[in-house]
This record gives structure tokens, C-alpha cells and sequence, in this order.
């Protein structure tokens, strides 16, 4: 899981801060709310294993095989949006660090990151097949403190990638909030929960396209549940989990003030069976 604690600027006051060392794209392309913060905890993946054997790593070799996988702790992080995200094929990746959304001082030190991801495997190390469940859970949700009450998982975006490890496929799906107001498209009529992924479908422009609209959180506690019927031995799984707060998300207004005090923990747990 991991926590994180705001304080509210804007993008082009981040990338002065910043300095010239850092490139400028995805820093002051739009004015949208730069959320910082520190992690004070940790990200983690859990498995409970019942009667089979299943390991976690993060490493395609499993030279450690785990039950428990964590990263310690994070630095302060900033708002960013889906179009300046890598590609599939450097996110979902064993090669690329955890800090690749890191954004330099002019030190060379990272100040803060725009975006999260971790890779981990899931292996059958046992003599027979499993099934299993993931899920990705909101630990905790605490509002801000401020005369503006917020929750974080308001603009908070997940996108988590899952395929077979030895794959060159990267699918991935995108969940997010539902929407407090529904929109309703003025063509067609159709009333839409889904929060878009990024930009809105009426608002989308050449420079900023629309992407298409996420999938519900589950529920207020779990983003999402992804089911193994199958699971052979040794076969292997490859999940990487990306988390970024979306900048054009209609609750992320820069007019307001920051969300003091606002906290968020999430977490994966795995649960598997005997099939």
C-alpha cells in the first residue's frame, strides 16, 4: 500500500521549481493543480495461498520467491495526465524502475514523481492448479481537512496491465471513479457514469484526444477484481499496476484550495485456491 499527504500548487510554479534540468514535457503544458506530497508508507502485494502454492516476485526469474512484496517509500508526487504516460512496452516492464515517473531537481535528485508503477509475477510453484483472485483495494480514504472537504480517489486513475509473463501483449485497463454526476451526450442522448480517462469527450482537442471513458471502481473499497479460473503449474502471470492523478478529471480545479490533511492507501491482494 501506499499514503500520501498533499499540498496544493500550480504546474508552472512545479517546473520553475524544478529547474531547467528536467524536460518540460508534461510540466506546464496545461494549468491544472500539481498535488505534492510525501509517502509516508509503503506499497504492497499480499497472497494468501490457502491449500496451493503459489510465489510472488518481482523478477520473471523468482530467484526470491515471495508471499509479501513492498516498496518501502516513495517521493512526494505530482499531478500528471494519461496522454504523457510511457508506452505500454516500458511500463509493464521488469527493466523499469518504480521511479520512472520521477521528476529531477536541479541536483539530478528525484523531487517527485508523476505517475507510479510496479511490476510484479505471479507463479504456480505447486502440484496443482489454482484459482485465484485479485484484487486492487483502497486501504484507506480520508478526506481533506480544509474548509473543502475531498477525497484523493476522486481523480485517481489505475491502470493495470495483466498478461501471460513471457507475452509481447500489454493490455491493460483503466478504472476510476464513477462520476457524482452522470454526463449526457448531447448527440445521442446516452447518460454516461463512466468517468472518462482522461479529458472529457467534449472538451477533447488534436493536442489533447479523448481516451475513451474508465471503468467503474468496483466499490467505494475495491478498484477492481481480476479472476483466474485456471492457474496450471508453473505458469506465470505478469500484472503491472500504474497510478497517476488525472489533471483533466472535472474534479481536479486549481481554483480551489489544496486538499490538506487528504490520505490514500492502496493495496493488491491476491487470494488463491485449489481448482
Amino acid at each position: 500500500m501506499f499514503e500520501t499527504r498533499f499540498v496544493k500548487r500550480r504546474i508552472r510554479r512545479l517546473a520553475i521549481a524544478i529547474g531547467a534540468g528536467v524536460s518540460a514535457t508534461g510540466i506546464g503544458v496545461f494549468s491544472i493543480v500539481a498535488f505534492l506530497g510525501r509517502f509516508v508508507g509503503t506499497f504492497t502485494v499480499s497472497l494468501d495461498t490457502a491449500n496451493v502454492s503459489l510465489a510472488l516476485s518481482d523478477s520473471s526469474s523468482f530467484q526470491k520467491p515471495e508471499s509479501f512484496l513492498r516498496v518501502e517509500t516513495l517521493p512526494p508526487y505530482s499531478e500528471t495526465t494519461y496522454r504523457d504516460l510511457p508506452s505500454g512496452l516500458e511500463l509493464d516492464n521488469e527493466e523499469s524502475d518504480y521511479l520512472m515517473g520521477g521528476n529531477l531537481d536541479p541536483q539530478g535528485n528525484i523531487q517527485n514523481i508523476s505517475f507510479f508503477k510496479y511490476t510484479f509475477f505471479l507463479k504456480n510453484v505447486g502440484t496443482v492448479a489454482a484459482r485465484y483472485d485479485l484484487k486492487v483495494k483502497i486501504l484507506e480514504n480520508e478526506a481533506s481537512t480544509d474548509s473543502h472537504p475531498r477525497y484523493l480517489d476522486d481523480t485517481l486513475r489505475v491502470q493495470l496491465y495483466d498478461n501471460d509473463a513471457l507475452s509481447n501483449e500489454h493490455e491493460a485497463t483503466v478504472y476510476a471513479k464513477r462520476r457524482a454526476i452522470p454526463y449526457s451526450d448531447r448527440n445521442t442522448g446516452e447518460v454516461i457514469w463512466n468517468s472518462p480517462i482522461s479529458v472529457q469527450e467534449k472538451d477533447a482537442s488534436a493536442t489533447n484526444p479523448f481516451q475513451g471513458y474508465a471503468e467503474q471502481f468496483e466499490s467505494s473499497d475495491v478498484i477492481c477484481t481480476i479472476t483466474e479460473p485456471f492457474f496450471a503449474r508453473n505458469a506465470v502471470k505478469r500484472y503491472t499496476l500504474v497510478t497517476w492523478l488525472e489533471g483533466f478529471d472535472e474534479s481536479s480545479d486549481w481554483t480551489l484550495p489544496a486538499p490538506e490533511g487528504a490520505k490514500l492507501k492502496l493495496g493488491v491482494e491476491i487470494k488463491a485456491y485449489e481448482n
